[in-house]
């Protein structure tokens, strides 16, 4: 009997710890990205967080038309751009976030049937979509760091619904990407 449990207890043993590395074993998997572009810039923000106040659903008099009160003004730029390839390139900002489904201009992550629309503060009824490039500047005859660099947008952004004094009660939470774009 002795000899039986020397012979078996290795294996058993063996068993055991195999069994035990089994269970404690997992898995992991990390994705990355990148992109190889001609040339980069850096966007920055006046504010990162814009609050457009309280407004009760009689104040959206019109359908998919900020509420003159919630509109308020920031600014979109870019910096530490590098110099331009050639003449004629162009810096542009590629906007964009979640919509309202069949709203490609009114920006909201919450589900309400009111969001937020953008214009730039120089066309401010032309209402920017989702997806949409922005020109910021463009390269002069002899390409410069300073074509580029400091360049901003003045941007509007405003509630709106899409229904007129329907507007339901609750938070808008409106997250927007501005991404740089060569050419």
């Amino acid at each position: 009997m002795r000899k039986i449990l020397s012979t078996v207890t290795p294996v058993a043993l063996l068993l055991l710890a195999t069994a035990g590395a089994t269970q404690a074993a997992s898995n992991a998997q990390i994705t990355i990205t990148g992109n190889v572009v001609a040339a980069t810039c850096d966007v920055s923000l006046s504010t990162n967080n814009l609050d457009l106040g309280n407004h009760t659903p009689a104040d959206f008099a019109a359908v998919a038309t900020p509420v003159a009160a919630s509109v308020k003004t920031f600014t979109v730029g870019i910096n530490n751009c590098q110099t331009p390839l050639a003449d004629g390139d162009t810096a542009n900002l590629v906007v964009t976030g979640q919509t309202l489904g069949g709203n490609p201009n009114m920006f909201n992550s919450t589900g309400t049937n009111t969001g937020v629309m953008l214009s730039l503060a120089s066309t401010p009824s032309a209402y920017i979509n989702n997806g949409d490039k922005l020109l910021v500047a463009t390269a002069g005859a002899v390409p410069a760091q300073s074509d580029f660099n400091g360049k901003t947008l003045s941007l509007q952004a405003g509630l709106a619904s899409t229904v007129a004094a329907g507007a339901e009660i609750g938070a808008i939470n409106a997250p927007i990407l501005f991404s740089f774009a060569y050419n």
